[in-house]
C-alpha cells in the first residue's frame, strides 16, 4: 500500500487550497419579462381578456423570478380592464337603446 493520499488528478490539495473567491463583475442584468410586454401590446390593442390574462401573469412572474416589467404588466392590466368595462357599457347601452324605442303594434 502506498502512503500517498488518493486525490483525484489535477486536484488541489485541500490542506492547502485557498477558496476561490467569485470574479469581480457588474451586477447582473435583469431581464424582462415577456408576458408583462405582451399585456401591455394587448392592452394597447383592445384585446382585454388576453391584456388581463397576461397582466395577472406577468406580475407574478416578476414577482416569483425578479425580473423587470412590472409597469409593463401593471399597464396592460389597466388598459384591459378599462377595455372590459367600456365593452360591458357598450354592451349594456345598445340593449338599452334597442329595447326602447316603440313598439310597433300588433295585429292577429
Amino acid at each position: 500500500m502506498s502512503s500517498q493520499p488518493a486525490f483525484a488528478p489535477y486536484s488541489p490539495d485541500p490542506a492547502t487550497a485557498q477558496p476561490s473567491s467569485p470574479p469581480a463583475s457588474a451586477p447582473a442584468r435583469r431581464t424582462l419579462n415577456m408576458p408583462a410586454l405582451f399585456a401591455a401590446i394587448t392592452g394597447i390593442l383592445l384585446i382585454s381578456p388576453v391584456a388581463i390574462v397576461l397582466g395577472h401573469i406577468g406580475i407574478v412572474q416578476v414577482r416569483r423570478r425578479r425580473q423587470s416589467g412590472l409597469v409593463f404588466a401593471i399597464v396592460g392590466l389597466i388598459l384591459g380592464y378599462l377595455g372590459f368595462v367600456a365593452t360591458v357599457a357598450a354592451l349594456v347601452a345598445l340593449v338599452v337603446f334597442v329595447n326602447s324605442g316603440p313598439t310597433p303594434p300588433t295585429t292577429f
